[in-house]
């Protein structure tokens, strides 16, 4: 599993030109230039946060994602499937592509949310009208020092950059793919729960680079640090 997963991290030219063909992006082929990686910064900073707390009004909606839900670590928790309100926006600023912001509710499963191990394995398949997928997230993590009735989050970030330059790679050389946010609490008896709802944000078109050299994905998690926990309100 492990040399499927590195061999599949690297990406040549044919395989990032084989993404317009996917399943995973719904937007038609577009004749307007395709984004260089020093447009990339557009999904990053406060354009980012922005597009994650809504600050930006919506230019429509699209219905029929769902998300389906799974963790592993000292217990797996019974699979979810929920749906996903995805928007779109007119923000192309510098060329870039507008993204999708899919966004799952977490409250259909109750006060106590979505319950986690302490340690483990998050597993988040994002699927299209079509049912198909559109990607899957594994994101792990390490929550066994959380105090009771206290919260934090996960950020996680997939990003191209070019080969041999991943811890390198300035933010100008990389290009956002996809990005995931999850947001943990723990009880007042120190159970684990993902709760209130979990962002992900998509390119609306497919990623195509001319620059004849070799990419692959990186994939960045990042958290709060100093407090890394804060207490519940």
């Amino acid at each position: 599993m492990g040399r499927r997963l590195k061999g599949a991290r690297r990406l040549k030219l044919s395989s990032l030109r084989s993404l317009r063909k996917g399943p995973g992006l719904l937007s038609p082929p577009s004749a307007s230039p395709v984004p260089t990686p020093a447009v990339s910064r557009t999904l990053l900073g406060n354009f980012e946060e922005s597009l994650l707390r809504g600050r930006f009004a919506p230019s429509g909606h699209i219905e029929g994602f769902t998300a389906e839900i799974g963790a592993s670590g000292s217990y797996c928790p019974q699979h979810v499937t929920l749906p996903v309100t995805v928007t779109f926006f007119d923000v192309s600023e510098q060329n870039a592509p507008a993204p999708f912001l899919g966004v799952v509710d977490l409250n259909p499963l109750g006060r106590k949310g979505y319950s986690v191990p302490k340690m483990g394995t998050i597993q988040v398949t994002l699927f299209n009208p079509n049912q198909t997928v559109v990607k899957m997230f594994l994101v792990t993590f390490d929550f066994s020092d959380m105090p009771a009735a206290h919260m934090t989050f996960l950020r996680h970030r997939l990003f191209l950059v070019p080969v041999g330059e991943e811890g390198n790679a300035s933010p100008t050389c990389r290009l956002l793919c996809y990005l995931l946010h999850l947001r943990f609490r723990s009880s007042r008896s120190g159970r684990l729960s993902l709760h209130g709802d979990i962002r992900l944000l998509f390119s609306r078109r497919s990623l195509e680079l001319d620059t004849g050299l070799p990419y692959e994905l990186q994939a960045v998690t990042e958290s709060p640090h100093n407090p890394r926990y804060s207490p519940l309100p």
